[in-house]
């Protein structure tokens, strides 16, 4: 068996631990100890001079020993054996993608609004949110959800796996730990701004191409909801996505506006003002707790999609070599 298809199956394998078993029990996950190392290097580094140069060495001395350290249990477990490589692999995988996570919450969101449970609705939003939930109705908490899922399509799925294809977990490892410094310090705050500079353009880079893969995948999405033609939806991601703050991020928000056909976007609450964010999309169709059971699923379909892409790169691969 080749590493190619070694890779493809461990995969395939995290992804379904991801969707039988959700986010990983586990006593110490990677991710925490991922956000406790830019914490701790935030709060000694973040201060005096060059603190350009000391973003930089938050975002890359950690990632570089990550990819050693998960590199290392990686071609252990190989060297053991194919399989044990493998579900090493597929473990390690399974702990640096959440989209289970994410779709449960988007799950309690709709039954809540379901059974007009507004202000449950409201609290429970803001687990998945950054934004001021206090005072939603129904439309803000769907658009909220929408825009939310369609981001982290990318994020927390498919950009970890494209990684993971390209170099197995130990690259799939370093994804997952620049997408989190970003996170945390990648804002444009006075605080982050010069320290969390290596962080966000890294994850600009990183996001690029799956960013943009997933959009078109999510247009493919179009036949099982059946709300506007895919010509439609396409014209919406070359119209908005290019209007988010991020280079990457209006890319899920614009292609889940065009295939389900809603306008999202807009005035947004946050917790001291409201934020002009630009519209995406041009649809009329209302925005209620049935476009989120529609958003999910736009989500599970780009997701197998994705997966079938990859063993048809992978395939493709076998063929050329």
């Amino acid at each position: 068996m080749g590493i190619t298809e070694a890779h493809l199956i461990a995969i395939t394998i995290s992804y379904l631990f991801d969707r039988l078993f959700g986010d990983p029990r586990v006593s110490f996950h990677p991710v925490v100890l991922m956000g406790n190392i830019i914490s701790y290097l935030e709060k000694y580094l973040n201060r005096g001079r060059f603190v350009k140069g000391k973003g930089i060495i938050t975002c890359f001395f950690p990632a570089v020993f990550l990819f050693i350290a998960s590199g290392a249990v990686t071609l252990l477990s190989y060297q053991l054996s194919v399989w044990t490589g493998i579900l090493t692999e597929a473990f390690i995988l399974w702990l640096m993608i959440g989209g289970t996570s994410m779709v449960k919450e988007a799950k309690k969101i709709y039954m809540l609004l379901s059974q007009n449970q507004l202000a449950k609705a409201r609290k429970q939003t803001a687990m998945i949110v950054s934004r001021d939930t206090l005072h939603m109705d129904e439309q803000q908490i769907t658009r909220s959800v929408l825009e939310s899922t369609g981001e982290n399509i990318s994020d927390s799925v498919t950009a970890p796996l494209f990684y993971a294809f390209i170099g197995g977990a130990p690259l799939a490892v370093v994804y997952r730990y620049v997408n989190t410094a970003d996170a945390m310090i990648g804002y444009t705050s006075p605080r982050f701004k010069e320290f969390g500079w290596a962080a966000a353009r890294s994850d600009d880079v990183l996001n690029y191409i799956p960013a943009r893969i997933t959009s078109f995948l999510m247009i493919c999405t179009i036949w099982k909801i059946k709300a506007a033609d895919w010509k439609e939806a396409l014209s919406v991601v070359k119209g908005f996505a290019s209007l988010h703050e991020s280079p990457n991020s209006g890319y899920g928000e614009a292609a889940m506006a065009g295939v389900l056909q809603v306008r999202l976007g807009g005035p947004t609450p946050y917790q001291d003002k409201w934020v002009n964010r630009p519209y995406f999309g041009r649809g009329d169709q209302p925005l209620h707790a049935d476009r989120i059971k529609e958003g999910l699923i736009v989500w599970h379909l780009s997701i197998l999609y994705f997966l079938s892409l990859l063993w048809i790169a992978g395939g493709v691969y076998y063929v050329l070599a």
